[in-house]
């Protein structure tokens, strides 16, 4: 999991900057297809609107249907996105992402201490990754592979994984582990192209058997 963002994330270069306001892209307040950061405050995309590269400190961005960014970057704050979304990829510190429905990230979808929520119909060109969140998704196609530290995973309907499922072992920058257990649940019709790396303790519900060959399992004092 990238960490620049944590380092970079009061370093904005964008077309606007704007601090304890809320933005609107799209109702004649802001330019579309323009690049917003905001400090204290929130971040609106309209309906049918495209924005650039997205930044923001302490305030939440929504994203309403069939609208478009580029880069988001949050820190303190969730993404909140309608229907037939699109954005080139997402990275949160301290904040949740979810979408209604037919969301399409071209990248990778990142949170360090949020859950993300992919709901039906999305798809993701890139990783999925969390630290502390849970990561849920629901007949979402995902390109490449998710990984978490201490989240619960869930994996339901017709959902595809091109790459592998990897729970971390506990690195020293995070801090102190959670002594119990995370829980990879994975629906009888997901598809697992790749394997299960376990660096950690986990619960395992698997509604198809057939997934148990994938398990790997990596971590001193494994049974």
């Amino acid at each position: 999991m990238k960490k620049s963002l944590i380092a970079g994330a009061v370093l904005f270069v964008s077309a606007s900057m704007l601090s304890g306001c809320v933005i609107h892209v799209g109702n004649g307040s802001a330019i579309d297809g323009s690049d917003f950061s905001s400090i204290l405050g929130n971040i609106d995309i309209a309906e049918g609107k495209h924005a650039g590269d997205i930044s923001s400190v302490n305030g939440n961005v929504e994203i309403s249907d069939h609208a478009s960014a580029d880069d988001i970057s949050i820190v303190n704050g969730n993404l909140e996105m309608e229907s037939h979304v699109t954005v080139s990829s997402v990275d949160i510190v301290n904040g949740d992402i979810s979408a209604s429905s037919h969301l399409t990230v071209l990248g990778d979808v990142e949170s360090v201490n949020g859950n993300i929520h992919l709901p039906e119909q999305s798809k993701v060109g890139g990783s999925v990754e969390t630290v502390n969140g849970d990561i849920s998704a629901i007949d979402t196609v995902i390109d490449k592979d998710i990984e978490t530290l201490n989240g619960d995973i869930s994996l339901k309907g017709s959902t595809h994984l091109v790459g592998n499922i990897t729970y971390l072992k506990r690195e020293s920058s995070w801090g102190k582990m959670s002594d119990s257990k995370p829980t990879l649940f994975i629906g009888k019709d997901v598809v697992i192209d790749g394997n299960i790396i376990l660096e950690r303790p986990v619960t395992l519900e698997l509604e198809n058997p057939s997934l148990n060959q994938k398990v790997i399992v990596s971590y001193g004092g494994a049974q």
